[in-house]
């Protein structure tokens, strides 16, 4: 009975885990540019990009580029060359993303 529980629980887990994220978060899904649309529950007007391309993370803020950062995707987590961000949701075309404790709306361009 107690193997049972363990994996109804393990399945429910994993339901639930998958709501949030209806594609893989990957490298693959990541590559382009992402329109950062809020952060910190303020819209966001003014064409600021996050761009993931070919391994690297270059955010482009009032349309300066700034030198990238090599990336990795580990779970829900991006990690960015010795800090990170986490992806709270995920569909391919929107994400939601916690960076230093600001959340991050943005849209796949």
């Amino acid at each position: 009975m107690r193997y049972l529980c363990v994996v109804w629980g393990l399945l429910f887990s994993a339901v639930l885990w998958s709501a949030d994220f209806a594609v893989e978060l990957d490298a693959e899904a990541l590559e382009g540019a992402w329109l950062i649309t809020s952060m910190a529950g303020m819209e966001d007007d003014e064409g600021d990009l996050w761009e993931f391309e070919k391994g690297l993370f270059y955010q482009n803020l009032g349309g300066r580029r700034i030198a990238p950062d090599k990336y990795t995707v580990m779970g829900k987590k991006v990690d960015l060359d010795g800090y990170h961000f986490t992806v709270i949701e995920f569909d391919g075309k929107y994400m939601k993303a916690d960076m230093a404790g600001f959340v991050y709306e943005l849209t796949k361009q």
